[in-house]
Order: C-alpha cells, then structure tokens, then sequence
C-alpha cells in the first residue's frame, strides 16, 4: 500500500462522495474512463472491492471502502496540512529565531515595542530572547547561534554581519543617593573630575568605558575607574554603596535602585548611546521576516526613518571566525 500514489486517494474521495463517475470525473477534470481504470488499479493494490456499481452510473461504497474512505480523507488533510507548512515556512511564517539584546534595550521598553507587533503578526515564530553583551552578540551571530541582535552601533560592521540604527537615547549619571552632586538636577562632565566611577569588565562589555570616557573628553580630565563589574545590576549595587559614579543609557533611570538616584548631564549637545539591529549575511525566511519589519523603525543620522540596506538574499558567503570590531563611543 506504501507506493499507492496519493492522486488515487484523491480520485476515490471524489468518487465516494459524489456517487457517480461522470460527476466525480468532471469534478476531477478527468474522463469518466480514466477514473473507472484509476479505481480499479487501486482496488487491485488494496486487494479489496471499494465500491460496487448500481446501475449504468450509479455506485455504492462497500464497507471495506468507507473504511478506507476514513483513512484516504486523512491522508489527503495531512498532505494538504505539510503543504501549508511548506509554504509558511519557505516564507518564513514558521520557524525559530535566537535573538540577543542588552538590558538597556529591555528597560526602554523597546523589546515590547519592537518584538510584540512581530509575534502578534506571526504567531506560529518561536522567538527565544538572550541578554548578550554587544561583542558576544556579534561572535554569536557569526557562529549561526543567533539569528539577530539589539546592540550597540558599531562604527563599521564586520564581515558577515549587517544592520542599522534603529533607536537613540541621552546618556544619564548615576549616583549614590547621598552623593553631594546628587542635590543637583544636571550636572556638568567638569564637576565629575576628581570622581571616581563604576564601569564593567572591558572585555564583557566595552560599552560603560565608551561611556565614561565621553564624559571625561567633555569635562577634559581622565577618569578613575574604582570597580568593574559585569553588568548594569552589579554597577549599581557597587553605586549604592557609595564606590563611584556610573554613566548609564537615559533608559535605566527606569529601574527602581535603593540608594541610588539618576541625574541628567548638563552638557550641549547631550551624550548619546545608539542601538544598532544586527543580523547575519544570511538571514533565514523567518529572519528575513523581522529585519523588514525592523526595517520600520531604522534611523537617519538626524534620528528620522530611514531606508536601511536591503534584505541579503539567500546564498550569501558565510563567515568564520570573530573579526575586529570597534563601536562608537557612548553606545551600549
């Protein structure tokens, strides 16, 4: 029964249904004959009568054929289901994504933003989110485990990885609660000279130095970093007990930190981070999918749409190992 060919199911369905071999063949767009011969070469697979003739025209399913009508019907649903799921995956409607982001992207708000409409639109994508630092993001992307990113911008994307800017933001201080500067609603990068600041681990994430080191180029001194740490929580923890001062993304100021107070730079123009969407050479359908709907949301230099690079065709050169990269400064 294995090598039944699956246009048989189709023909006896049809037949079965409509009782009549001309007016299953017409609905088949075959001839009356050939249905007759079709069937019989099924039953002669089978080994068993499916239908028995009333009359000229007229016929009849046996009970050997509505069992098997039972299970042609399903065989049919099943084929027409794969069919679909085919063409949904190949348009990439189904299937998996390994996305990165880092946490200032989260406390903006911006994964909801950006993500909630996409999943809203495709359902059937499975979507596993990683807080990645920025260099780790672009090594994964390299080595195919993960699809796209949420990151800093980088002043030159590496071979194999492509993006745009997709969000910017004012950077921000943050301060012990009990720090002197805190009384001020600004302050000046000059009045942070003899400070001492909280940054994390260079080679986790170079994005607080980056930070720092523009508000020393504006204040004109070199700063003293006291602590690194791994990553945004550790930084404010060692800032509530009263170590240093970290400069942050605006958007952390979002988090509720005990002993901990954020004040805006007074400084013109402002200090900005950038957010980058990056993703692969070599996109899947279902990323293909999110980099036309991030595509939405890319940026001109002044901060307005854009239209970022085209969507990388299938086939692309892939990419090996983990080149250079060097980021803009104040990005994270």
């Amino acid at each position: 029964m294995s090598d039944i060919e699956t246009r048989l199911f189709r023909y006896f369905v049809a037949l079965a249904e409509e009782q009549h071999f001309a007016g299953a063949a017409l609905r088949l767009g075959i001839t009356p004959p050939t249905l007759t011969h079709q069937i019989k070469k099924l039953e002669s697979r089978l080994g068993v009568r499916l239908l028995e003739r009333k009359g000229n025209r007229k016929i009849v399913v046996t009970a050997a054929g509505r069992r098997f009508l039972s299970g042609a019907r399903e065989v049919l649903r099943r084929i027409e289901e794969a069919a679909v799921i085919a063409r949904q995956a190949a348009r990439g409607e189904l299937g998996r994504l390994q996305l990165g982001f880092v946490i200032s992207v989260s406390c903006a708000g911006l994964l909801r933003n950006w993500i909630g409409p996409f999943q809203k639109a495709h359902p059937a994508i499975d979507i596993t989110i990683h807080k990645l630092a920025p260099l780790a993001q672009i090594a994964a992307i390299l080595r195919k485990e993960l699809d796209v990113g949420f990151t800093r911008t980088p002043r030159k994307y590496p071979s194999g990885v492509r993006g745009f800017e997709v969000y910017r933001q004012p950077l921000s201080l943050a301060l012990p609660s009990q720090h002197p500067l805190a009384r001020h609603e600004a302050i000046s990068p000059a009045m942070l000279a003899r400070e001492a600041f909280i940054s994390t681990a260079t080679e986790l994430d170079l994005g607080f130095s980056g930070h720092i080191e523009t508000i020393a180029r504006i204040g004109n001194f070199i700063p003293r970093v006291a602590k690194r740490e791994d990553d945004f929580i550790a930084v404010l923890a060692y800032v509530a007990l009263g170590y240093g001062i970290a400069v942050m993304p605006g958007a952390v100021k979002t988090m509720n930190f005990s002993d901990v107070v954020f004040r805006d730079i007074a400084a013109d123009p402002v200090p900005q981070t950038s957010t980058a969407f990056v993703y692969g050479s070599d996109p899947s359908p279902s990323t293909k999918l999110l980099i036309r709907h991030m595509q939405r949301h890319a940026l001109r230099s002044g901060g307005k749409g854009a239209a970022p690079p085209p969507v990388p065709p299938s086939g692309s050169a892939r990419q090996k190992g983990v080149p250079k990269l060097v980021f803009s400064r104040g990005a994270s």
